[in-house]
């Protein structure tokens, strides 16, 4: 099935450069990209992918330039300040300043947007005579958004999170609605590039209560304005022919609260664990090589991306079968080498950098496959030494013994009694996070003391935890308002029992129980993709932002919901999916989830690993793509100026 990197790539090669017939330059031509379409062009393509296209440089709008008699190919943001770079480069707002001997920095012009341009920006264009006789192209692209990886893709808001968490949602609404009609901008682009028109439901909202946070109301209601917005913009450009007559297709909006667990707890997949506790820059990985005869240590860049195979077999398996993969190629490659077994190496000699140098010259004909290895070796080894020095698979195993209600607060108390002077402070705070998403009105003001003091945080600490979960929908404190009284489910809108649930322990494979004990944990948005899929999610929890115009594309025909099957926090996987789309499912269609204010590297490789299982193309959006220590870091801004919650 088609990705939406894949759609990203055919708009961008295909449609734009690939659409400029321009005979000017000799076949050849400039790109010029502004600050934002330069990371919409390398969060997809390779400069070699570019440059195959008849392009002979690239070059920055913000900067100078000098003129080149080529057709200049402009893939820029409609914003004022783009526009007026591109006059610049013609003259001038009236074309009438000179900008070299040729007037003009290029004979002829292609300009493509990103996004819609506004009708002042259009006679700001056509007020430049320069601009228009050389004017040769002027097209919506319709691509304003960054893909992660082949079924990620973002809107590049990072701190949405925060905005639409904090008292914003009270004080600042109209800067909160700004940002979710920018997201909306952005999001639209999407369904543009794949060509299809949604069938469009959110997470619904609850009734406010008293007690409620500021701006509860407005923040409960962000996924169904969101949607809203949306659909009124693609309604637009269904009725100017750009999208399909029909819906294709199916969007579920969500927002953080949805699920919050998944934020705070040590996912095991080897790409989660790897950006949660190494620090990987987008995806480029620094690390330290030693060198032949003690040399100074030199340090190294290697690209984390879907070019590399063996990341993209390794980056959604659990830990410990990484690790055994790994080990597994090593010997591998061993007995492969002959002069290895007659140096008497064997098939037991440590992965590491000298082993490999070895492997390499006497198999050079494998020297990719194995400098890859090397790489994979170096990064599994720096996350073992990270787990061991902070004692995390005790922690994990904790984390989801506590989620799963398979342990209490007293096993948490009695871990922190023991262990909580050796604990990061992150990991304190993630462990207590966990406790509290899942076990709501807990703390009263006697005990929050309390844990404050067993836990060894601080004040500042305890007021994050808690005034940031409670705008996540979690009644934290005992007596509380939100949104677990009167039964109701700690996220909007919902009915669950408070109680937390015990979950059935079931091996997902293999003797180890410890691997097993960390390998448990699965998001909600499983579960919901699941009931869409399966024709089971709650119209009552998800309406329809508009009813499908055709009913056989609504999955609803059957139960309102879903989750009356299990007690209402049971995070594990069910295993009643039939793994191929259900009875009332429409298998091979596609399924785009977008979560408002930032979506986990766990998340992302539930998009991926159920896509398989469903037959479904399904495509993750959010407004970011956070690591742990981001969410952590968040929940920071969210005290109130008044004082702790």
């Amino acid at each position: 099935m088609e990705s939406c990197r894949k759609a990203v790539k055919e708009r961008i090669l295909d449609d734009m450069l690939g659409s400029v017939k321009d005979t000017t330059g000799g076949g050849w031509k400039v790109l010029i990209v502004d600050k934002f379409t330069t990371r919409v062009l390398s969060s997809t393509l390779r400069m070699s992918d570019i440059l195959d296209c008849g392009v002979s440089v690239v070059e920055d709008l913000a900067k100078a330039r000098e003129p080149m008699q080529q057709p200049a190919v402009y893939f820029i943001q409609p914003t004022p300040e783009s526009i007026s770079r591109v006059l610049d480069d013609f003259g001038g707002p009236e074309g009438k300043v000179g900008v070299g001997k040729q007037k003009s920095l290029y004979p002829t012009a292609h300009i493509f947007l990103s996004n819609k341009l506004p009708a002042e920006a259009v006679e700001k264009l056509k007020a430049n005579p320069r601009l228009l006789k050389a004017l040769k192209t002027l097209k919506e692209l319709n691509l304003e958004f960054l893909t992660v990886d082949c079924r990620t893709m973002i809107t590049d808001h990072p701190d949405a999170g925060s905005l639409l968490l904090s008292d914003a949602c009270e004080r600042e609404k109209t800067a909160v609605t700004r940002q979710v009609d920018s997201i909306v901008s952005r999001l639209s682009t999407l369904f543009t590039s794949l060509k299809e028109f949604p069938v469009i439901r959110y997470k619904n909202t609850r009734a406010p209560e008293p007690g409620d946070p500021p701006g509860q109301a407005m923040r409960g209601s962000l996924p169904q304005l969101l949607g809203g917005r949306l659909y009124e913009r693609l309604a637009g450009l269904q009725r100017a022919g750009q999208l399909p007559a029909k819906e294709t297709c199916d969007l579920l909006v969500l927002d953080r609260s949805y699920d919050a667990v998944a934020p705070f707890i040590h996912e095991w997949s080897y790409e989660a664990l790897a950006y949660d506790l190494v620090h990987i820059e987008g995806n480029v990985y620094r690390y330290e090589t030693e060198q032949q005869a003690g040399g100074k240590p030199e340090t190294r860049e290697a690209l984390l991306e879907e070019g590399d195979e063996l990341w993209v077999e390794l980056r959604h398996m659990f830990i410990a079968e990484v690790y055994s993969s790994i080990a597994n190629r090593f010997k591998d490659f061993q007995a492969k080498s002959k002069v290895a077994r007659a140096q008497g190496t064997g098939l037991d000699k440590k992965a590491d950098a000298a082993s490999i140098r070895q492997l390499i010259v006497a198999l050079p004909q494998y020297r990719e496959q194995l400098s890859r290895l090397a790489l994979h070796i170096q990064l599994s080894s720096e996350l073992k030494t990270a787990t061991n020095a902070r004692s995390l698979t005790e922690v994990g195993e904790l984390e989801q013994d506590i989620v799963l209600g398979d342990k209490s607060s007293k096993d948490m108390l009695a871990y922190f009694a023991e262990h909580g002077a050796q604990m990061d402070g992150y990991d304190k705070m993630r462990l207590l996070a966990c406790y509290l998403a899942t076990h709501p009105g807990k703390l009263d003001v006697n005990k929050r003391l309390q844990w404050q003091k067993a836990t060894g945080i601080s004040g500042e600490d305890m007021a994050a935890l808690c005034s940031g979960l409670t705008r996540m929908g979690v009644r934290v404190m005992e007596g509380q308002s939100g949104a677990e009284a009167g039964g109701k489910s700690s996220f909007f809108g919902g009915k669950k029992k408070a109680a937390p649930a015990k979950a059935t322990r079931k091996k997902r494979g293999g003797d180890d129980e410890e691997e097993y004990a960390l390998n448990r944990f699965q998001a909600l948005m499983a579960d919901h993709i699941e009931d869409l899929n399966a024709g089971r999610l709650s119209l009552e929890e998800f309406p329809y932002v508009r009813q499908p115009t055709d009913l056989e594309v609504g999955p609803e025909k059957s139960a309102a919901s879903a989750r009356t099957a299990r007690s209402g926090l049971n995070w594990t996987r069910r295993k009643d999916a039939d793994g191929a789309g259900g009875s009332g499912g429409p298998a091979g269609r596609r399924l785009v989830v977008f979560i408002i204010g930032g979506a986990t590297r766990g998340e992302m490789r539930i998009a991926h690993t159920l896509s398989l299982q469903l037959n479904r193309d399904i495509i993750l959006g959010s407004t970011s793509i956070n690591v742990p220590i981001n969410f952590i870091d968040m929940l920071y801004n969210l005290i109130p100026e008044h004082g702790e919650v």
